[in-house]
């Protein structure tokens, strides 16, 4: 089967509004280290940046829960095709 492309288009007019209902739930909170500090060696620690610009960041957990969906449902597949022996003569 060949890749397949998903796309999501939010108006103009509508940009704002979504992400600020999509930051109250899923907020761009990941930082990583500045990358151009330099250490003073006096045991400051590096200032935190975002890792993720906002773009970056709602695109990515899109990515995460679409992930993590597809392997819920795939364990919920297995879990109702999943069968158990029946033993009778477990319990006497």
């Amino acid at each position: 089967m060949a890749d397949q492309i998903i796309s999501l288009k939010i108006p103009s007019e509508k940009v704002a509004k979504a992400l600020e209902g999509f930051l109250k739930i899923y907020p761009n909170s990941e930082t990583i280290d500045y990358p151009e500090w330099t250490d003073p060696e006096d045991g400051t620690q590096a200032p935190q940046i975002a890792k993720y610009t906002v773009k970056q960041w709602v695109t990515e957990k899109i990515r995460r829960n679409t992930i993590r969906d597809i392997r819920r449902g795939l364990q919920m597949k297995a879990n109702q095709e999943a069968q158990i022996e029946s033993d009778d003569g477990m319990v006497e």
